[in-house]
């Protein structure tokens, strides 16, 4: 019995992954087409649902029925954001090339590129050709830098602001994105208004973090940030290189993972303090959204904040709170909301990696610690072992590189991060409240800093670090072939291997 329950509940990924397939084939497909796709995805999936329980095959066709559904609703939601965005007043001037003066709110971080300024903002009001319009679009501001005063003021931004630019609107160039258009502007931003309280108080923290870090060397000074915000303005280029060579570069992207740390870090204190069911829940919430708010929410963190609202809410209603079903709802929910996301990889490999992690990590791990493993070395290997397996048929499809060391540089390199991460976090509170305080925690914080970044330059220098692999559909196709030859042959040798069967 006890055996049944650690089997993780795998019927939502059916859903999940026909959801993603449909909303990628609605946003790409032309005219009626993933309308007409969607109406037989839907038929199909009704005549599976009403096939009775006792007849043979009912047990796959149900299953099979519910994915249908759920892709054909994704899909269709999909094609209609599409449409609604290709057949706006944005995209038709976009396509002229038109002149315009834009009210727009700033959605995300300013990000220089050599002497440009690329800037996501939503699109509130448009005026062009003596006609203005009310809007919700998104859009990328590229704007050329000429001065020190230019690049300041676009460097001043942060979310929510409210902004005026005057400029050329044209085409994006990645379609997928979900822009709307792209706005050429020359001149600096003209600020109307914002940024809201929870935003200033976000972006006064960002900053106390780069000041605490500011006594460091170059490298932690840099990195250090990116570990514990995402904030990677300031890393070297080499050590993102190498972070990435050595399949460590996910350390310096804001997920789940950071919010696991912080969230460990704070909730015993919580419970210390007499928190306990409804009040923890809600402490554990607020801790996600302030969270999400300060590191800024890219879409892998959206779908751990997701997550955890769903964790929260099945704590604070007595429910049992199963992970692998959470996080498949939360991706279901977030692609119905944004089904441009099912374009972003970061999204996708972060609920890839959360599928690895909670579904095969936990069986591996056991394993090894039955081959008597230490327990601290069995977590790091499984786990990440795990979140590589789901996650490298689909990063081959576009970097065209397999990572032949990850594992072992995870292994080294991720017991390090907690402490930079809680440290790090700690260095910016202090400096808000108390400066040397600030500057202590980030003299602390910088060793497991340092000690990440030295895995990843030794193991970016051993020879055959990343091996060339072909990419695109093709290189997914063959690792996946690669990974059934490797299952079969652990199976023929289960005592052997340190990970036996990798079904078991």
């Amino acid at each position: 019995m006890s055996r049944r329950k650690n089997v993780p509940d795998l019927r939502l990924l059916a859903p999940v992954l026909a959801g993603t397939v449909g909303a990628r084939l609605g946003l790409s497909l032309p005219g009626a087409a993933p309308y007409v796709l969607a109406g037989a995805a839907a038929l199909v999936g009704i005549g599976c649902l009403c096939v009775p329980s006792r007849r043979p095959g009912a047990v796959v066709l149900l299953p099979v029925g519910a994915a249908l559904l759920v892709g054909a609703v994704l899909t269709a939601a999909a094609a209609l954001r599409a449409d609604a965005v290709r057949r706006g007043p944005s995209a038709t001037l976009a396509a002229t090339g038109a002149r315009v003066r834009v009210d727009a709110e700033v959605t995300g971080d300013p990000k220089t590129v050599k002497s440009l300024i690329l800037l996501p903002v939503r699109i509130e009001e448009l005026q062009a050709l003596s006609h203005a319009y009310r809007l919700r679009d998104k859009a990328t501001v590229l704007a050329h830098v000429s001065s020190p005063t230019s690049a300041a003021a676009w460097a001043g931004l942060l979310p929510s602001m409210h902004i005026r630019l005057t400029g050329r609107l044209v085409q994006p160039k990645d379609t997928g994105s979900g822009d709307a258009a792209t706005l050429l502007v020359n001149q600096p931003p003209q600020v109307i208004g914002g940024p809201d309280l929870l935003q200033r108080i976000a972006g006064a923290l960002r900053a106390d973090l780069r000041r605490a870090v500011a006594g460091l060397p170059p490298e932690p000074a840099g990195v250090l940030p990116a570990l514990t915000l995402g904030d990677t303005s300031a890393v070297p280029s080499q050590t993102t290189l190498d972070l990435k060579t050595a399949g460590l570069s996910f350390l310096t992207v804001v997920s789940g993972e950071n919010l696991v740390f912080i969230s460990a870090a704070l909730l015993p204190l919580a419970k210390r303090m007499g928190l306990r069911a409804r009040a923890l829940a809600v402490f554990g919430a607020l801790v996600a959204l302030g969270f999400t708010a300060l590191a800024r929410p890219g879409p892998p963190m959206v779908r751990a904040t997701v997550t955890a609202l769903l964790a929260s809410t099945a704590l604070a209603t007595g429910r049992r709170f199963r992970g692998l079903t959470a996080t498949a709802g939360a991706a279901l929910i977030l692609l119905l909301i944004d089904p441009w996301l099912a374009n972003a990889y970061g999204f996708i490999l972060s609920v890839a990696a959360t599928a690895g992690l909670l579904i095969t990590a936990p069986r591996w791990r056991d394993r090894l610690i039955i081959r008597r493993v230490p327990v601290m070395i069995a977590t790091a290997a499984a786990f990440t072992a795990a979140a590589e397996l789901y996650c490298e048929p689909l990063l081959v499809t576009f970097t065209g590189r397999l990572p032949l060391l990850s594992v072992p540089a995870n292994v080294l390199a991720v017991p390090a991060a907690p402490a930079a991460t809680v440290l790090g976090t700690a260095a910016m509170a202090g400096q808000a409240l108390w400066p040397p305080a600030g500057h202590a925690a980030a003299w602390l914080a910088q060793w497991p800093t340092r000690w990440i970044c030295l895995v990843g330059h030794v193991t970016a220098r051993i020879p055959g670090a990343t091996v060339p692999w072909p990419r695109g559909v093709l290189g997914c196709l063959a690792l996946l072939a690669a990974y059934g030859c490797g299952a079969k042959v652990c199976r023929s040798m289960q005592p052997k291997g340190p990970f036996g069967d990798l079904n078991g």
